[in-house]
């Protein structure tokens, strides 16, 4: 736990430039937890229930849009819910309008559009690994042989997933720490 939070500590001083706030440093850290043990779930259990119509039993919830999109609508309201709390109201509207007052229309469908990367991001990596693996899961049910010749490609693609999951895990937490630092400046 320790380590995760120095991690956390790291990402905060890359991006903000400090890391002595506690709010902020407990949200990097419970997101990095989440993201982590949340991309790791559907790894091990890429069982296949039939040959005809192959489901996996089960899969990571990060593998489905609607928990990655309100993972990062969540995300962004909490980083305008700091600007407010740490700037004001006054500065809070301001900051649409600035550079200059044109740009207003522009700095509104960056919010929106910071919000569709940051979980359409996530889904999409994780949803891949998903695929990949149901893919090779489902060859089990074609016979020994083909099983026997995608064991290894499977052994070797779940660990390509732990390594994707734990990379997306610090991606998702490092734009956290890149948006809050851009609200709060």
């Amino acid at each position: 736990m320790e380590w995760v939070i120095e991690f956390v500590k790291d990402i905060m001083n890359t991006c903000m430039g400090a890391s002595n706030n506690l709010f902020i440093l407990s949200t990097g850290v419970t997101l990095m937890m989440y993201l982590v043990i949340a991309n790791f779930m559907g790894i091990p259990f890429s069982i296949v229930t039939s040959k005809d119509q192959p489901v996996i039993w089960w899969k990571s919830p990060t593998a489905d849009a609607h928990v990655t999109m309100t993972l990062a609508i969540m995300i962004i309201i909490y980083t305008h819910f700091l600007d407010i709390r740490t700037n004001g109201l006054k500065h809070y509207f301001l900051s649409f309008f600035r550079p200059f007052a044109a740009l207003f229309p522009i700095n509104l469908i960056e919010q929106f559009s910071t919000t569709l990367t940051l979980g359409l991001r996530l889904f999409g990596n994780i949803y891949a690994g998903e695929v990949m693996l149901a893919l090779l899961a489902s060859s089990v049910t074609h016979g020994f042989v083909t099983a026997f010749l995608t064991a290894v490609p499977m052994i070797i693609w779940q660990a390509f997933c732990i390594f994707i999951g734990a990379i997306q895990a610090y991606i998702f937490v490092t734009l956290t720490m890149v948006y809050i630092s851009h609200r709060l400046t």
